[in-house]
């Protein structure tokens, strides 16, 4: 699975590339958390969680390293948004786990 998660956020940086000062990826067992900066202290965040194939979940934070929107960054939210959605819809593009209802 975890290759598959790394094929993910590559194919994400690809598309994100013109849109996003900076792209990383720390890697724990079952965990990738992703930091995109839009921004001058300003990140979208993507935990991706797997046990299995069958079994996943992302979820996003916006803001700073502590995941607060600041007044100075309110008009980079929109870019944030339109991050999140297209990184939550390439992921439910790849992965079965994310596609059944919750």
């Amino acid at each position: 699975m975890r290759q598959r998660v790394e094929q993910y956020f590559r194919e994400l940086g690809e598309r994100l590339d013109r849109e996003v000062e900076a792209l990383t990826v720390e890697w724990r067992q079952s965990e990738a958390l992703a930091q995109i900066q839009i921004g001058d202290d300003f990140y979208v965040f993507i935990v991706f969680s797997w046990s299995d194939e069958e079994d996943c979940s992302v979820e996003f934070m916006i803001g700073d390293e502590n995941a607060v929107v600041q007044t100075r960054h309110l008009d980079k939210l929109d870019a944030a948004v339109s991050i999140v959605k297209q990184a939550y819809q390439l992921a439910r593009e790849r992965f079965a786990c994310l596609r059944r209802p919750s």
